[in-house]
């Protein structure tokens, strides 16, 4: 099975299925599962975390991640790839332990609907989120920026899934067995550099306007006009603006 093409890809993303993306082999030379987070269902994540180390992410940017309350999970940040982790949550309202697939699947579409408090979420919880450069692909070249500029060339909510793909014995998967696993399960593969050569001929979609601690009380969660009727979560008007791709960055 060939690497598919990241217009395929983009496409699989829009509908809310599963996407893997292959880091180069002078990085992590590993395999994500990942997928918007706006429609996860429990059986998706269920599927995510039989298939891989069981940690399951969720990518946003930083004005997203700080609007529900959340931070870097070290004040000095010391992994050899730059990771952001920010600390790890659970949607109160919406989860029992927070551990189960359902749970995790319930606090990933959360974290979509910007019109929830921070106090809708607990910290620490079971779902560790991941703050993307705001260049993507071509500040950083990892997973998560790759999941982040997915979600912005797909016209998703700026949210998505991911986690990272291992065998029973232990092992990651590697160029091969990722290639394998695609095809068997019917889910496209693509590569970062792919999605960097891509990134830098297309635009992308502009991050959300975060609401003022006003609008983001439990008062005004009602959806807007704009949203209202929409099938994903709440989401700013701005986020389906349009925004220049940048400069590529040197890899971390």
């Amino acid at each position: 099975m060939p690497w598919a093409s990241v217009e395929e890809a983009i496409a699989t993303f829009q509908r809310g299925e599963f996407v893997m993306v292959m880091d180069s082999d002078d990085r992590e030379d590993e395999c994500d599962l990942v997928l918007a987070a706006e429609r996860v269902t429990a059986e998706q994540m269920a599927f995510a975390i039989r298939y891989t180390t069981g940690i399951v992410c969720v990518v946003a940017d930083q004005a997203r991640l700080e609007h529900f309350g959340l931070h870097p999970a070290t004040g000095r940040n010391t992994d050899a790839n730059s990771t952001n982790f920010y600390v790890s949550t659970d949607y109160l309202p919406g989860t029992s332990t927070g551990v189960s697939a359902a749970d995790r699947a319930a606090t990933a579409r959360a974290l979509c609907d910007l019109s929830l408090p921070a106090e809708a979420f607990s910290k620490p919880g079971h779902l560790f989120p991941l703050c993307a450069r705001p260049g993507g692909v071509l500040e950083r070249p990892g997973h998560t920026e790759s999941t982040f500029d997915l979600c912005r060339l797909s016209g998703t909510t700026h949210v998505g899934v991911l986690a990272e793909l291992m065998h029973d014995n232990g092992t990651m998967f590697r160029r091969d067995d990722a290639l394998e696993f695609g095809r068997k399960h019917g889910i496209p593969v693509i590569t970062v550099p792919q999605l960097i050569g891509y990134r830098r001929q297309h635009a992308l979609a502009a991050a959300p306007v975060v609401p003022s601690a006003a609008a983001a009380s439990p008062v005004a969660a009602a959806p807007t006009a704009a949203s209202a009727g929409a099938e994903p979560p709440a989401q700013a008007p701005a986020e389906r603006a349009e925004l220049g791709s940048g400069q590529p960055a040197s890899r971390l």
